[in-house]
């Protein structure tokens, strides 16, 4: 934490991303076979995966067939080693879209280094396929444009000519930047950085992880306001630090113009409670036992 304000929350991780798909029996395949997760735990409407070169963990909610598609600009990335294993996801994706249950398989137009593509699994969620190649040549340190120990091999994916070697980022919207940093930082605790040089960060993330969460700056009358199903995860590390952190957020709700918090509840492996941020996306603060 880089802030001089002390934080809310102490946070000691961003450990978990939720998503919300329409039925796990048809999400979960395409996760598995074309990401390289790995399904952890299973409950009836409920899944956890996680990538094996990734600590953070994805939490899969089935919301049925009355499950709306989610935005473009909340998605979920993985990355691969270099610009030719994005090329040649897009073909295997493209050619096995049908097979797949795949609603949408797009290029994506190289954006200051990061190349990638897109596509649509069966619940509706996009997920980008990306190569930070370009960002490693232009400077960035090889541990943050390739953030694994040790590397895949073509066995995790036989046959695919690509291999997601970790699972970096979620993304959401916002609608006033500055706003919602001081949010990230002073409420949640996290840092806001930047994988290129710019005068606007928003990359949030734990400085002790390198995965991150992209916040993209919308106009009011493009964001998409979506369901506590999809939400992000901040841990704290005891359950004395998650009710000092229930009235701190509290107290301090105005100033960081929180829509709502919720009351601490009972979760498997510990408690937490939600907040609705002002830009209407949620968090959950979190103490879970290891």
């Amino acid at each position: 934490m880089s802030s001089a304000v002390k934080p809310a929350i102490p946070s000691t991780g961003l450990v978990h991303g939720h998503s919300e798909c329409r039925y796990l029996n048809e999400t979960i395949p395409v996760l598995t076979q074309v990401l390289a997760l790995e399904l952890i735990e299973r409950e009836d409407r409920q899944a956890m995966l996680k990538h094996p070169n990734t600590g953070w963990k994805l939490i899969l909610h089935e919301g049925g067939a009355e499950a709306k598609d989610k935005p473009e600009r909340n998605h979920y990335g993985v990355r691969v080693s270099n610009n030719q294993e994005v090329d040649n996801a897009y073909q295997y994706l493209l050619a096995n879209k049908e097979r797949l249950g795949l609603k949408k398989v797009v290029k994506r137009k190289e954006r200051d280094g990061s190349y990638s593509m897109f596509f649509v699994e069966p619940g509706g969620n996009y997920w980008e396929i990306e190569s930070y190649e370009n960002r490693r040549k232009a400077g960035l340190p090889e541990h943050i444009a390739y953030p694994w120990k040790t590397k895949l091999t073509e066995e995790k994916l036989p046959g695919c000519g690509y291999i997601p070697q970790a699972m970096t980022h979620g993304t959401m919207e916002c609608t006033d930047l500055a706003a919602s940093i001081k949010f990230y930082k002073e409420g949640l605790g996290l840092d806001v950085i930047t994988h290129v040089p710019t005068v606007r960060p928003h990359d949030v993330k734990h400085p002790s992880f390198p995965w991150y969460v992209v916040s993209l700056e919308v106009p009011v009358k493009n964001k998409h306001y979506l369901t506590p199903r999809q939400r992000y995860t901040v841990a704290v590390q005891s359950p004395s630090a998650l009710a000092e952190a229930h009235r701190e957020m509290n107290r301090r709700r105005d100033e960081f113009g929180a829509t709502t918090i919720e009351e601490i509840k009972e979760i498997p492996g510990g408690e937490s409670f939600l907040i609705c941020d002002l830009d209407r996306n949620w968090w959950e603060i979190a103490c879970i036992a290891n």
